[in-house]
This record gives structure tokens, C-alpha cells and sequence, in this order.
């Protein structure tokens, strides 16, 4: 009969114990790799979505093009702004006066602002130090602090404020639909230092790259006025599709996209020819528009999708499905 080691069961168990600590470092090591692949991943940045109809902020990976995660916000989400510095996400609630602040790194609303108004617009100040808010109802733009949330100013503007945008010599734009105006007011005294015509009902507006030329949807007119801001004037007005709502740029900023609710079409213009050069056929009442790394993001609001478009042969690339009736007025994604 073969002799057992008495030092054999101790082997044995030294060798489990190995076994299974070897076992427990791997799982660790593999689960760091695949956490920070992961990470590098979602690094890549996001698309923010307003989901109107069910008071909810979609998240989707620029990754990937799918949605990550559904964050809960307040009762009728439409505005939406991006804080690239200090990596939130500001949306308004338009039927519970409040703004929601989204954490970007955690993806949670980490702050609610109540406010003394109704807000659709909402814009980030040049260096992340201020929010504006456009009080539709009480024709006021609201000036906060994004250190501490607090209010700072009340701003009269024109009738009922909807789009608003900061630029990076310290002015702000507020279209001001009702009045068929462009308020003008200064970062540094907080005060209305100019008025600039535009068409027939403004709503969204946006600024060129290079910030020498802000453009303007008239709902009404149909049409996009563009303001020469070194003149301080509209130069020239061009006619789009039916009802324009919102506007972005390609990446040089030589074509503006802007979508046409009631064509389901968004218009490619021609910056240096001021004229329309492709109309680009997309979802049920395409609202909120943003452009980025070769894509054109186009929010259709009944159709309940993203559609992304290649920004060179403007085919659709992924048609990704949302929540209830997706808004997304104003700038939505967040790249790094």
C-alpha cells in the first residue's frame, strides 16, 4: 500500500488557498480593465436628451450611439444647456418653474433649482461662471451663479424670451419672440445695452464659431435672419423650411443646419453664399439640432427618435428611439 505524506493535506491546502487568492486578484484585475475601458469609452462623451413627455433626460454614448441610462427630472423637461467646464447639464422644467442640474460624471441630478418664472431657453456664460435663463412668462432673462445656484439678477427683455446664448467677448442674446427682437445685454453690468431687429417671431438662435455672425429662427417668416455683429444689424434674411426652431454648425462653421418642424426637413445654408444648398429629409417635427466629430444630431419630436446623419453625405447613420415627445432646445452634447 502506497504511504499518503502527512504533509500532503497541508499542501493541498496551501495550494487552494494560492488557488483561490489567484483567483480573486484575476477577478479584480479584470474587472478594473473592464471598468476603465468603460470609462475610456463613455469618455468619449454624450448625447442629452429632453424627454418632454415624461419628465425624463436620455443619455446616450457618442460611442456607441445607444442609450446608457434615463435620468428623472422635473415635469415637462424642453431646455437644455451644457457646462463643459464644470460638467453639468442644466435642463428646464417648464411646467414645475424649476432647472435641473445633472452631475455629467455620475449622471444623477445632484441640484434643483426652483425659479420665479417659466423657462424654455437657458444658456451657460463664457467660462461656466453664469446660468441664463429666459422667463418666458414674465419677460425677464434670470441671471445665476453655477458656483452657488444663487440668484443674481432679473433682467427686462422683450416679450415672451425664448432662446438665449453667451458669447465670448461678454454679451448675451435673448430672442424675444412676441417683440420680433434681439435683446442685447452686457455680462459685466448685467443690463440691456442694445436691441437688434429680426423677423417675424425669433425663437432659437445661435452664434458662428468665430462669433462674428449670429443666426436667428423666425418661426412665423419662415426664414433665418443673420446678424453681422461687428455692423450690429441684420445683413441678410434667408427663407427655409416651414416653422425653423433650432440651429447648429458644422465643425469649420461654413454651413448652419437648421430643422424645420413643419417640413420635417432640416436646411443646409451656405455661409459665405447665404443660400440654401441641400434640404435634408428627417424625422416627424425635428426640434432640437447639434453637430459634432462628422455628425449632425437631429431630435424628432413626434417620431420620438435621434436620428444621426453623416455630416458629409447626410445619410442616416442610426436612428436611435427616445422617451415622450424629446424637445432638446438648445445645445446637447457634451465631447471631450
Amino acid at each position: 500500500m502506497e504511504k499518503k505524506s502527512l504533509l500532503e493535506p497541508k499542501i493541498n491546502s496551501f495550494v487552494d488557498t494560492c488557488l483561490n487568492y489567484f483567483c480573486f486578484v484575476l477577478l479584480i484585475f479584470l474587472f478594473a480593465v473592464s471598468s476603465n475601458a468603460l470609462s475610456r469609452e463613455y469618455k468619449k462623451g454624450f448625447v442629452f436628451v429632453t424627454n418632454q413627455g415624461e419628465d425624463s433626460v436620455s443619455v446616450i454614448s457618442l460611442s456607441d450611439f445607444e442609450i446608457i441610462k434615463s435620468i428623472g427630472v422635473g415635469k415637462a423637461p424642453a431646455g437644455i444647456a451644457i457646462d463643459a467646464i464644470n460638467n453639468f447639464v442644466f435642463v428646464s422644467n417648464a411646467e414645475d418653474k424649476s432647472i435641473s442640474v445633472i452631475d455629467a460624471d455620475e449622471l444623477k441630478v445632484v441640484k434643483t433649482i426652483k425659479i420665479d418664472g417659466s423657462a424654455v431657453g437657458i444658456g451657460v456664460s463664457d467660462g461656466s461662471r453664469f446660468l441664463y435663463i429666459a422667463d418666458w412668462f414674465n419677460n425677464r432673462l434670470l441671471v445665476y451663479s453655477i458656483e452657488e445656484f444663487k440668484l443674481l439678477k432679473k433682467i427686462k427683455v422683450g416679450k415672451a424670451p425664448a432662446g438665449v446664448v453667451s458669447s465670448r467677448n461678454g454679451l448675451i442674446y435673448v430672442a424675444n419672440r412676441d417683440d420680433n427682437s434681439i435683446s442685447v445685454v452686457s455680462e459685466k453690468t448685467f443690463e440691456v445695452v442694445d436691441s437688434l431687429e429680426a423677423g417675424d417671431h425669433p425663437f432659437g438662435l445661435a452664434l458662428n464659431p468665430t462669433e462674428d455672425r449670429l443666426l436667428v429662427t423666425n418661426v412665423k417668416s419662415h426664414d433665418i435672419s443673420i446678424i453681422n455683429l461687428t455692423k450690429s444689424r441684420e445683413t441678410v434674411r434667408v427663407q427655409v423650411g416651414k416653422r425653423p426652431y433650432c440651429i447648429a454648425f458644422s465643425s469649420k462653421g461654413l454651413l448652419a443646419y437648421v430643422t424645420n418642424q413643419y417640413e420635417d426637413t432640416v436646411s443646409v445654408l451656405d455661409l459665405k453664399k447665404n443660400k440654401i444648398i441641400k434640404t435634408i429629409t428627417v424625422g416627424s417635427f425635428p426640434e432640437g439640432i447639434d453637430s459634432s466629430n462628422g455628425y449632425i444630431f437631429v431630435t424628432n419630436w413626434m417620431d420620438e427618435e435621434m436620428m444621426v446623419l453623416d455630416a458629409k453625405t447626410y445619410s442616416v447613420v442610426k436612428s436611435i428611439e427616445l422617451g415622450s415627445n424629446p424637445r432638446n432646445f438648445g445645445r446637447f452634447l457634451l465631447t471631450q
